[in-house]
């Protein structure tokens, strides 16, 4: 989901679902239609450090303000969006998260070879997580 990077990668070469901290939560439909539809054998779950996705309650006024200033909502409404989905979105630290969601999606998928990465922003490269 992050604005900072784009991945160069040939055309034609890979399905891309962009998403917050890596989290393929609520997006099984879209893994699911790559694997069946695309004939996807295999799963790069890339996340990077310093993600928006880690420690949520201390971005809520950030998030309320953004919503109330940017989308013209109400400071209710933005605050009740808040705490409805900030729990569900929420990674805890990048790497432990991306583990945890290659075991889940490895036990939904068992045939499809998932590779757990980071992306660390300071030095633009991009690490396989050892397991």
């Amino acid at each position: 989901m992050d604005n900072r990077k784009h991945l160069n990668i040939p055309d034609n070469f890979a399905f891309i679902i962009r998403s917050g901290g890596a989290n393929l939560r609520y997006s099984e439909f879209k893994v699911s239609f790559a694997i069946s539809i695309g004939d996807i054998k295999h799963i790069a779950l890339i996340g990077h450090n310093h993600c928006g996705m880690v420690d949520l309650a201390s971005k809520k006024n950030l998030f309320v303000e953004g919503l109330v200033n940017n989308a013209g909502w109400t400071k209710e409404q933005a605050e009740e969006q808040f705490m409805n989905f900030a729990p569900m979105f929420e990674i805890g630290n990048e790497t432990d998260f991306i583990l945890s969601e290659t075991i889940r999606l490895r036990k939904i998928y068992p045939k499809i070879q998932i590779a757990p990465m980071m992306y660390q922003v300071e030095d633009n490269k991009l690490y396989l997580i050892k397991e």
